[in-house]
């Protein structure tokens, strides 16, 4: 497959291809003297096959430089969910399109040219450069949240939220909705390494989700990412403006809780095995903290248990429910290459790896009814 798309690259339409290099440069001269391309990752889970970088010199009026380019190829669904959906296929398209996040704290790729294609559509974006590659430290996360605080204040201090029908809400119920609860508790490594008491306290969260969920939906709305592990995440070092942090990949950004965004940075993160599962206290309190003081020097000067109450909920339900499909699909045999590939463990291996996550998304339920207790409006 991989062999197949790279011919179909290497026939682009040079005309588009000097268009995009030209607006990445902002030389409307440069003409494109070579080029090659190549498989940008292969980590990707939903897309694998997805990301691809053109790279090359080109000669204007600048003189001689060379250039670098992404192309991201989204597939078409055969049976198309709604719009609002968390897996609807075509929503970076029209993000693209929308130049959304052209204006917000953060830095997105900049996006230069989108076409439909009969299969799916080609999105060219700029190849921004992660000055912080491999594993991140505390600090490296402190500062990601710490952004993301910064960015999701400003809907709460007067932006307005963006209302397109394409973005994602309400995204846990389809996250959940393939799950087969009764099969995935069948699973030999479920069943063997969760203890009764952990499946009791994992039953109660399941039996009470809705009461997450309306939770969720009451907490004051933000534009978010909806995926900021560690993956889409990147430092980049401009002289002229500092370091900027990079998020990549925005085909789940919707409309959700404030505080919900620290959901992936902490816990699918973890999930990933970006941060061991098994410190994950220590990656929340810096995140939290970090995540506070972004949103305080926003502007946002609310009460900080109600943000605590929109990340922990979501933890809770994003990553505690899920688990044992998660585990049961992603520890399985049949995955055990792409696990490999993906996360460097596989079978019972990532399981053990990865099983803290379950425990720490239990206690997250157990804070969350707590501060559901508090007085006061959420």
């Amino acid at each position: 497959m991989v062999e197949g798309i790279l011919e179909k690259l290497k026939a682009v339409d040079p005309a588009i291809l000097t268009d995009v290099v030209r607006q990445d440069d902002n030389d409307p001269s440069i003409e494109i003297t070579n080029w090659t391309v190549k498989r940008l990752s292969d980590k990707g889970i939903a897309n694998p096959d997805g990301l691809w970088v053109f790279s090359g010199q080109g000669m204007g009026d600048k003189g001689i430089g060379p250039w670098s380019i992404v192309l991201k190829i989204l597939n078409r669904q055969e049976e198309e969910p709604p719009s609002n959906d968390l897996w609807y296929w075509k929503r970076e398209y029209l993000l693209a399109q929308s130049r959304l996040t052209e204006n917000i704290v953060v830095k997105a790729p900049r996006f230069y040219h989108s076409e439909e294609t009969s299969d799916g559509a080609w999105i060219w974006m700029e190849h921004v450069e992660d000055h912080q590659p491999g594993k991140w430290t505390l600090d490296e996360y402190a500062f990601a949240a710490y952004q993301l605080g910064r960015w999701n204040s400003t809907y709460l201090i007067g932006m307005p939220l963006p209302n397109a029908n394409w973005l994602t809400r309400q995204h846990y119920r389809t996250w959940l909705s393939w799950m087969n609860l009764e099969e995935d508790w069948k699973h030999p490594l479920n069943q063997k390494h969760i203890s009764q008491d952990v499946r009791n306290r994992y039953d109660r969260l399941w039996n009470e989700r809705e009461k997450f969920y309306e939770v969720l939906e009451s907490l004051p709305q933000v534009f978010s990412h909806f995926d900021c592990q560690r993956r889409n995440l990147g430092i980049h070092r401009d002289p002229g403006q500092g370091k900027e942090l990079i998020i990549l990949d925005w085909a789940q950004c919707g409309i959700g809780a404030k505080g919900t965004e620290l959901n992936w940075l902490v816990g699918m993160s973890s999930a990933l095995l970006e941060w061991p599962p098994a410190d994950l206290p220590k990656l929340d309190e810096i995140a939290f903290q970090s995540y506070i003081q972004g949103m305080r020097e926003g502007g946002w000067t609310g009460d900080v248990n109600i943000v605590r109450l929109g990340y922990i909920t979501m933890l809770a339900v994003f990553m505690g429910c899920v688990f044992p499909g998660f585990t049961a699909w992603w520890c399985s045999s049949e995955n055990r290459e792409s696990a490999l590939q993906i996360v460097g463990f596989a079978e019972e291996e990532l399981f053990l790896r990865v099983l803290p996550l379950l425990n720490y998304a239990l206690d997250c339920a157990d804070e969350a009814r707590s501060l559901m207790k508090k007085p006061g409006p959420l």
